[in-house]
């Protein structure tokens, strides 16, 4: 066979194998193992050491890749390391502008297998980013740098963003020829200040589509045209009709706008360019008789045309749309986009008497077993019972944990240890998972099953694990599973095999980091070049106005936004006294910071050690009602009492920042926080979005929350 032919043929299989993944996924009980595991980390600056770890659930030919942003190019070969369960890839990359503000994609070359993706980022500045990605999404951006200079860099990109929107679908230009027709520049101010009044107004809650704020404006231009047709003694109503256009198509320009100060630097970007092409116009005329009813012509047919481009644009959208969020619904079409709450890890074993869960975790070993109630009636005394009533239940889970507790042998690093019986519960057995029921009720003995969770408590993650079943008389053979942060082994025991074994081979320790983010004075730019032209340009208008010239207002419009343009370029950052709030992208950076030391300081079991790296992060009198509050919501109470490990805590925005006492600040923020928990075969995914307001002062040079109040809590996945 050709060396053609086998690549196609490994090409075949690799998209067969993924299929069938993607087809078990898609049922539940295709084996699972933990999300890949992306990882980026800054060695010297611009210089990044990338990892990821992808399940050997994947075939080599399957395995996503990152892509970088263009900027970034690659240093060397990629490497690929075998390790128990997993593929192991690093590769080097150099990023000249660095990732901040940056997008990076995860590529399946045959599609994704309803795999998640943890993507991980830690920065020489000491920044560190984490989200988790459903499988139906491939891209992240990485939030951007807390520059000083950052809000400069915003303007700039507003005043942009406002030019630039002049030449995007040409309803402005004509509506700027149409008003050179007319030979009244004054328009330009007046459509101005219709724009700067719908800012006014969408602060109260006004607001219309972008698509209909054009379709105003193609609309006005029309009879702004008729108008410019008509002798200059018989035109009227001009200026009105501006001023509702400017009102109309700005408030579809906030629509598109982050926040008003936004807008307002938008509406000064597409001032400062309607002037200067008003004024290139202006000369035009001047140069070229009858002009002006030519441009009055063009004015009224294109605005015509682009209107109804811009209308049908806006209907193929909204048609797209409809039916994209149709086939979104669950049970349309087949599977739906929605990320699974659950998925196995471990074979499917519905006819075992009793089967035993191995997890291994940063603090502990818990063995989940789940015992088929009457495969074992016998053995608790249960013959010739056919339900268990609500009454009788306590007394015959006591026997199924003595049943179990009694047989087994758990054994960690090398020493027989103790297991302390944590839960003992019915269970619902069904594709979602295994899960204790809510509420007891009548139980048929032939049908029930019990689940028996049993905890032995590790100082740190383990190094090896063995657990031995003893009574093969009872049952003939038993399967067992053992689950790390990593991957998961299954085994059939028998008397002649009776041990399941693990030895810690983690490419990375689980055990959580907690470390204070220390306190940085507050910088605010100041853009001298800016004010430099800004003073320049002001003794150029003076000087004109003396003179008589009539365009000292338009100037001042350009100047404004050349120094607002200007404004990032030679900047001097100086720091603040203590007390003044940090900007809000500072605020994030340091919410980034604390937030995911609270939630890894719950991962620790013991209340001390806890409670402790608590402290690194929280401080004051609240320390002790946070505590219990976190934990609170930490508990997985509905999957059996397990707790879910913390993948990723991802600060999405920080909307507003104001000074507090002691020299903090109060900042209104959103963030999400994705974990997992591992529960008697299944892995369960879950995401919660919070709203807050948090109170951070410093503390011993570090900052620390004094309080926590949560506006809203959702369950996102």
């Amino acid at each position: 066979m050709s060396r053609s032919s086998c690549s196609l043929l490994r090409t075949a299989l690799s998209l067969f194998v993924v299929g069938m993944l993607a087809l078990a996924a898609d049922v539940a009980w295709g084996d699972d193992v933990r999300p890949v595991q992306v990882q980026l980390r800054e060695q010297e600056p611009g210089r990044f050491l990338v990892q990821w770890q992808v399940p050997q659930l994947l075939p080599p030919e399957a395995m996503p890749t990152p892509r970088l942003p263009d900027s970034c190019v690659a240093e060397g070969e990629r490497t690929i390391q075998e390790q128990p369960g997993s593929w192991l890839n690093r590769q080097v990359f150099r990023c000249s502008d660095g990732l901040s503000g940056q997008e990076i994609t995860i590529d399946y070359p045959f599609g994704n297998p309803s795999l998640s993706t943890v993507l991980r980022i830690e920065l020489l500045s000491g920044e560190r980013h984490a989200t988790l990605l459903a499988p139906t999404e491939a891209t992240w951006q990485v939030p951007p740098a807390a520059a000083v200079d950052a809000p400069l860099r915003e303007a700039q990109g507003a005043v942009l963003e406002g030019m630039g929107h002049v030449f995007e679908t040409g309803v402005d230009l004509l509506f700027l020829a149409v008003v050179l027709a007319l030979g009244s520049l004054t328009l330009i101010t007046v459509f101005g200040l219709g724009q700067l009044g719908a800012v006014a107004l969408s602060a109260a809650g006004v607001g219309i589509d972008a698509p209909l704020g054009e379709i105003g404006l193609a609309l006005a231009t029309l009879l702004l045209a008729r108008e410019a047709l008509r002798p200059e003694q018989e035109r009227s109503m001009l200026a009105p009709l501006v001023v509702v256009v400017g009102v109309v198509h700005g408030l579809g320009w906030v629509r598109t706008a982050e926040g008003s100060g936004a807008a307002i630097l938008g509406v000064l970007g597409m001032d400062v360019t309607l002037v200067a092409l008003a004024w290139a116009g202006a000369k035009l005329i001047v140069a070229s008789a009858g002009l002006p009813r030519t441009f009055a012509y063009a004015g009224g047919v294109g605005a015509v045309a682009v209107g109804l481009a811009v209308w049908s644009m806006g209907a193929a959208v909204s048609a797209e749309s409809s039916a994209a969020a149709s086939g979104a619904l669950p049970g349309l079409g087949g599977g739906g986009t929605r990320a699974q709450a659950s998925r196995r890890v471990s074979p499917q074993s519905p006819d075992a008497t009793i089967q035993s869960f191995v997890a291994v975790e940063a603090f502990e070993v818990r063995n989940e077993v789940l015992v088929r109630l009457g495969d074992v009636a016998s053995e608790i005394e249960l013959v010739g019972v056919d339900t268990i009533g609500v009454e009788e239940q306590p007394a015959v889970k006591t026997r199924v944990a003595e049943l179990v507790n009694s047989r087994q042998l758990l054994e960690v690093d090398g020493d027989a240890v103790t297991s302390r019986v944590e839960r003992i519960d019915f269970m619902t057995v069904d594709l979602q998972g295994v899960l204790p029921r809510p509420t007891p009720v009548p139980e048929p003995v032939d049908r029930a099953y019990v689940g028996v969770t049993l905890v032995h408590i590790t100082p740190s993650t383990a190094q090896s694990v063995a657990f031995t079943w003893t009574d093969f008389d009872m049952v003939p053979e038993m399967p067992g599973t053992v689950i790390d942060p990593e991957v998961s082994r299954a085994a059939l025991l028998t008397a002649e095999s009776p041990t399941l074994r693990w030895v810690n081979e983690l490419a990375e320790d689980p055990v959580p980091t907690v470390s204070a983010v220390a306190v940085e004075p507050v910088r605010v730019p100041v853009p001298l070049l800016s004010f430099v032209v800004l003073a320049a340009l002001a003794l150029l208008a003076v000087s004109l106005r003396r003179k008589g010239a009539a365009w000292p207002i338009g100037l001042a419009r350009v100047a404004l936004a050349v120094a607002v343009l200007l404004g990032p370029v030679a900047d001097v950052a100086v720091a603040l006294p203590l007390g003044s709030a940090p900007s809000e992208g500072q605020a994030r950076r340091i919410l980034a910071g604390i937030l995911p030391n609270v939630y890894r300081a719950f991962e620790y079991r013991e209340e001390s050690a806890a409670y402790d790296r608590l402290a690194v992060s929280i401080t004051g009198p609240t320390l002790t009602d946070i505590y219990l509050e976190h934990r609170r919501a930490l508990e997985m109470e509905e999957r059996g009492g397990a707790r879910a490990r913390v993948e990723a805590v991802e600060v999405l925005d920080v909307p507003s920042v104001s000074p507090a006492p002691d020299g903090g600040f109060d900042a209104q923020a959103s963030w999400t926080v994705s974990g997992t928990v591992t529960h008697f075969g299944h892995r369960h995914f879950r995401q919660n979005r919070y709203d807050a307001r948090v109170v951070v002062v410093p503390v011993a040079d570090s900052w620390r929350i004094r309080s926590i109040d949560i506006l809203d809590e959702e369950r996102v996945q």
